[in-house]
């Protein structure tokens, strides 16, 4: 990974982090309400043993989901807590999208580079010393 592609990732991280958070949020409630939906569906109907193999698999398949979900949860969290919210402010935002913009700078002066010659002409001839 080059240096750019980290700060970028850095840059990222300390912006998103409370949105995808909140994603995550979002998410673990949809899977909440559909679980609750298959409980009271079980509740309200009379099932034969397909229907209950059916529901048995549904409900198993938004259990893993929200658990998947949970799982990402907790790392974020865990990141948002001990390293986030300890360091996110506007000045590590506000150094990061400099030092990118430095970079760029730096690599289009390399790539370019421009030089006065002190003892040569354009044309390669040495200037007079005098």
């Amino acid at each position: 990974m080059e240096i750019e592609d980290l700060l970028k990732t850095m840059l990222a991280f300390f912006q998103d982090i409370d949105k995808r958070l909140e994603k995550l949020n979002n998410e673990l409630s949809v899977a909440d309400i559909k679980q609750q939906e298959i409980l009271h569906y079980i509740e309200n109907h009379n099932l034969n043993a397909a229907d209950s193999c059916k529901i048995i698999k549904l409900l198993k398949t938004v259990r893993e989901e929200r658990r998947e979900i949970k799982n990402e949860q907790d790392v974020i969290q865990s990141l948002k807590d001990t390293f986030a919210d300890k360091y996110k402010n506007k000045f590590v935002e506000k150094d990061l999208i400099q030092a990118l913009k430095n970079l760029k700078e730096l690599r289009e002066r390399q790539n370019n580079p421009r030089y006065t010659y002190k003892f040569l002409t354009e044309n390669l001839e040495v200037k007079d010393e005098r």
